[in-house]
């Protein structure tokens, strides 16, 4: 019982951690710290791109300084803001550029399935050689005659 409720604390500090950092994305883009960069388009649905000066990248303005235009982006950021303060939107990830990095948010509004607390189970891999073997053969097709001469004695 005591390991269910560790498992329990821990998948609610998870999720935890993934409210908080939607609620401090949501701050950064109501303070014009961050703004939208782009979407990508992947086979599970779309994520809204969001970097600025805080993450090492300029933020975006019309080039031409067409009010118009800089008031749609900022339009955009507040309906992004507000779909992370709602919880519709969390943070997905991240991406490493050569200027900096990048903020990846979506949800199920754009086909992105609700982010989802897991707790990681590597240590117990590593501990157990055999499963540890089991899947790197089927990770990079190897024989797995190759890994069972590894195996624990």
């Amino acid at each position: 019982m005591s390991k269910q409720n560790n498992n329990e604390k821990a998948l609610q500090t998870i999720s935890n951690i993934h409210r908080n950092l939607a609620i401090i994305t949501a701050i950064l883009l109501l303070t014009g710290q961050i703004t939208i960069m782009g979407v990508f388009v992947t086979p599970r649905g779309f994520r809204v791109t969001l970097a600025g000066p805080i993450t090492g990248i300029r933020r975006i303005e019309s080039p031409t300084g067409n009010p118009i235009v800089n008031l749609g982006i900022d339009i955009i950021d507040i309906f992004i803001a507000k779909f992370l303060l709602l919880d519709q939107f969390s943070v997905t990830g991240s991406a490493l550029t050569p200027e900096g990095f990048t903020i990846n948010c979506g949800g199920p509004l754009l086909g992105v399935p609700r982010v989802k607390a897991k707790i990681p189970r590597i240590q117990n891999l590593f501990n157990d050689l055999d499963n540890f073997n089991k899947l790197v053969c089927d990770i990079f097709n190897i024989d797995p005659s190759v890994a069972n001469k590894y195996k624990k004695r």
